[in-house]
């Protein structure tokens, strides 16, 4: 059985239940479309700073924010189109917006869509008219994430986007990573390292970026036995995991492409008018 609720914290927020596999997840639309929680099976998946979601005046750290129309930070915050330059923070605009509620259902599934438009706003940071349209799933205890990126623009539209979901751990040392890579770059030391299958969370902060050679990767919480499965389109070429060592999270965030790429071109999508992308990104866990 599937259940959609509407209430009020701070901000206005939807809760949508799986009661069958006694799993629900949280989204509030205001705060840049972001799911806020998502329980499974009563436990939780995700971390989440709540003075951070209540503070406009923050980014939120927790949930699963999204990274549109990059991903990751730009030289000097700076890049430039057909002569202009443009400032944009990190991870970009959407993350930054009210989002709108478009529709929600709860038939076979719990499902919620909602949209973000462009702006004369957001034109001011991003020189396009677009339309992003999710759709958020849970069925059977899995949380599904379907995109729309549309170009309403009359010229090519460029962007790369991705997931910065933090995952709840209490205690990292308890805890695996599981990507499908022989290497990866770390962004904090700036070198490229063989990687041997294990990620030591000992330290002050970890920021990996992996390219690996399928489309799931996992994380393993052996304090409770369980392994959170996180699968991916193709058009997620990357992986970063990253974690502070004394905050009870680890994030491991699907990107379309490395940082700075608005300014080096490399794996940006390239979307002409009235085209669109479509991708799909989803969350399981099970008991191990």
């Amino acid at each position: 059985m599937y259940k959609v609720e509407k209430y009020m914290d701070k901000f206005e927020t939807y809760r949508l239940y799986d009661l069958k596999s006694n799993s629900f997840f949280e989204v509030v639309p205001e705060r840049g479309g972001i799911i806020t929680r998502y329980v499974w099976a009563g436990q939780d998946i995700l971390y989440l700073d709540k003075e951070t979601l209540y503070n406009t005046e923050k980014n939120i750290r927790g949930g699963i924010p999204i990274l549109f129309p990059i991903c990751g930070y730009l030289k000097d915050e700076k890049y430039t189109i057909d002569g202009r330059e443009y400032n944009m923070k990190q991870h970009g605009i959407a993350r930054l917006y009210k989002w709108d509620v478009v529709k929600t259902s709860a038939d076979d599934s719990a499902s919620i869509t909602l949209k973000f438009t462009s702006s004369s706003e957001t034109r001011e940071i991003y020189p396009f008219d677009f339309e992003l349209i999710f759709t958020y799933i849970l069925k059977n205890g899995m949380l599904t994430i379907e995109q729309q990126y549309v170009n309403k623009s009359e010229k090519n539209m460029i962007f790369y986007s991705g997931f910065h979901p933090y995952f709840y751990i209490e205690n990292k040392d308890n805890a695996s990573i599981s990507v499908d890579s022989d290497a990866c770059y770390d962004a904090i030391d700036k070198k490229q390292l063989i990687f041997d299958g294990e990620i030591d969370f000992k330290k002050t902060e970890v920021n990996l970026i992996f390219e690996p050679k399928s489309n799931e990767c996992s994380i393993l919480d052996k304090k409770r036995s369980m392994k959170v499965i996180l699968k991916y389109d193709e058009v997620f070429k990357y992986v970063v995991v990253w974690a502070l060592h004394d905050k009870e999270f680890i994030c491991v965030e699907p990107w379309m492409a490395k940082p700075n790429s608005m300014n080096t071109k490399e794996d940006i999508k390239n979307l002409k008018p009235g085209d669109e992308l479509k991708a799909v990104f989803s969350i399981r866990a099970s008991m191990e």
